[in-house]
């Protein structure tokens, strides 16, 4: 990854630990964070980490995640915000240490839904990219860097040219998550 282009991105929650080596950014996430908001019960997390640059317009965002060890609700993946109640998230995410799933997430007033899919077990990378075309914005996942399969196409509701992209991480019930974020494009 180049550290070059990582100049035009900031921190929203900086994490625990961050360290750049050859092979990418180590981001250790602090414990109990995490995105999630829950109007009807008053129940909000808006403590995770977000590396993120701001875009206008159209984008396409591609990035990936390499982890090792992940327990419950461990979580790094690709997130689009507007504030803290309009955003969007897909990551892996394991409900137990066997199985992991690909998780997202789409908020809208500060309502989150969950929407999950298997992926093989023993899944220790995932790409993920993100495009907003003509208003509307396509998610999609890859387990091998090249094959993209659409996770989702959705809307924010409260909508803006610009918008906030960027790579994701959180561990809302541990404080040592590790994992490295390989590359991360944005055009």
């Amino acid at each position: 990854m180049l550290l070059e282009t990582l100049k035009e991105f900031d921190w929203f929650n900086e994490p625990q630990r961050v360290r750049f080596d050859e092979d990418g950014m180590y981001v250790t996430s602090k414990y109990r964070t995490d995105f999630w908001c829950c109007a009807r019960y008053d129940f909000r997390k808006d403590d995770g980490h977000f590396f993120f640059s701001y875009v206008l317009g159209e984008f396409c965002c591609d990035l990936d995640w390499e982890f090792n060890e992940t327990k419950s609700f461990d979580q790094c993946g690709i997130m689009l915000r507007m504030d803290a109640n309009n955003w969007f998230k897909a990551s892996i995410m394991y409900e137990n240490d066997e199985y992991p799933m690909l998780a997202t997430s789409l908020t809208n007033e500060g309502f989150s839904d969950l929407a999950t899919i298997p992926l093989p077990r023993g899944t220790k990378r995932v790409w993920y990219r993100l495009k907003k075309r003509k208003g509307c914005y396509i998610a999609s996942y890859s387990l091998d860097g090249s094959e993209f399969m659409q996770l989702r196409k959705f809307y924010l509701i409260h909508d803006a040219d610009d918008v906030k992209v960027g790579a994701y991480i959180c561990s809302p019930q541990r404080d040592d998550f590790e994992a490295v974020l390989k590359n991360l494009q944005l055009s």
